[in-house]
């Protein structure tokens, strides 16, 4: 749907949102908080906008709301949880409803320019008591391949009450609509009885890049399971080489996981105060590129650039063209105590936006902080001082020649 910005158009884009819901089988809990975030977006956005369009999209695991904007240049600041304290601005306080609202928000380029919105919504499923995989299992038989439903959710309840692969290996009926959204793979490794011993997951990650996880491993420790492993990440190589994939990226690797295989990019803090590391491997040549990095980190992404021989024009960014209204979007994993914060909209206020958004969350006692920049997009640039100076350092770069992306990450709930 296209409606005009402003409150005059809000309720009928809400309407809009709730009536698709409810006819595609969507929860009407959920119908009701996208028609609530589509009401405040519409109502809260300027005449300047243009023509704004709305569309739901149901991935399964999750839904997805967007707004597409013909410009860039609208402020939206509101969106920004940090600038809870401008309560007396409606426009403000219906933006920041709409932000809290959302599981997840992200913003991106439109097709033909403008900007478009993302808001996600996470799908609840029931609680369960995975069941624990028999004791004798294997040994492997056969290759590695892609699995059935059923195979797949074995695999996982099995992992699940093992304790193995990591938390990407929990809730098999979140995995199945993952991979049923096109935004999950897996390889399985069988025994004789067809039974599941492990297997490894991707997902995407960035513009051509994905993301590993696991492996997850239900044979007991000895050679065989690090063969396991290994022709786990061989099989998934194989299949990944003949695609369009640049590389591939392990952020938290499995204890299992042939790190041998790959490159250390960086490393990553954790809650325990260690420290466990990035790992990177290029499935085709870097062309090359330009990266955007502002002064204050500029010599350690040089370092890194050389380290990893990468063909890199470091540039510095240009200032961002409006003066006011930048916002960062933040992702929270509360079981974990870590927050991840990313731009949305770039101003030449984004630094003290930034550094307003770790204190924000800090006093909220989130004890893991990360930020992710792209290189490739000048206008993140701006967000890089404010987070240096809220204590959050350079951590890893992970190789990408349309636009690396740099993680910046402190642990700590007190600088």
């Amino acid at each position: 749907m296209l409606l005009p910005p402003g409150p005059g158009f809000a309720a009928v884009g809400a309407e809009f949102i709730r009536g698709v819901a409810a006819a595609t089988g969507i929860a009407p809990r959920l119908g009701d908080r996208l028609a609530l975030i589509a009401e405040e977006v519409l109502a809260a956005s300027p005449p300047s906008a243009g023509q704004v369009s709305l569309a739901l999209r149901d991935r399964r695991h999750a839904l997805r709301l967007e707004l597409g904007f013909a410009t860039a240049d609208v402020d939206l600041a509101g969106l920004d949880q940090a600038r809870r304290q401008d309560g007396e601005d409606t426009a403000d306080v219906g933006l920041y409803l709409a932000a809290r609202l959302a599981d997840r928000l992200t913003t991106e380029p439109g097709v033909q320019g403008g900007l478009l919105l993302g808001f996600d919504l996470a799908r609840a499923y029931p609680a369960r008591v995975a069941e624990a995989p028999p004791q004798a299992l294997g040994p492997v038989h056969g290759v590695p391949l892609e699995p059935d439903d059923a195979t797949l959710a074995l695999l996982v309840d099995w992992a699940e009450a093992s304790g193995a692969g990591g938390p990407v290996f929990r809730t098999a009926a979140r995995v199945l609509d993952q991979r049923a959204a096109g935004e999950l793979a897996a390889l399985v490794a069988l025994d004789a009885r067809r039974r599941p011993l492990g297997g490894l997951f991707w997902q995407p990650f960035g513009r051509r890049l994905m993301a590993l996880s696991g492996p997850a491993l239900l044979l007991p420790e000895g050679a065989g399971r690090a063969a396991l492993a290994t022709g786990l990440l061989d099989a998934a190589l194989g299949r990944l080489a003949r695609g369009s994939i640049q590389g591939l990226v392990v952020l938290e690797a499995a204890p299992d996981m042939p790190a041998e295989a790959f490159e250390v990019v960086g490393h990553l803090p954790d809650a325990a105060g260690g420290q466990h590391p990035v790992l990177f491997r290029a499935l085709e040549e870097d062309p090359g590129g330009i990266a955007w990095v502002p002064a204050a980190l500029r010599p350690w992404v040089t370092e890194q650039v050389r380290r990893l021989g990468l063909g890199r024009d470091i540039e510095e960014p240009p200032p961002p063209a409006r003066a006011t209204g930048a916002a960062m979007a933040a992702e929270t994993d509360r079981a974990a105590g870590r927050v991840t914060l990313r731009p949305l909209l770039a101003a030449a206020d984004a630094a003290a936006v930034a550094a307003g958004n770790v204190a924000l969350f800090r006093g909220q006692g989130f004890s893991q902080f990360r930020a992710v920049l792209d290189l490739g997009r000048p206008e993140h640039a701006a967000f890089a001082e404010g987070l240096v100076q809220a204590g959050l350092a350079p951590a890893a770069l992970i190789p990408d020649a349309a636009g690396d992306l740099l993680l910046l990450a402190a642990t700590g709930t007190s600088r």
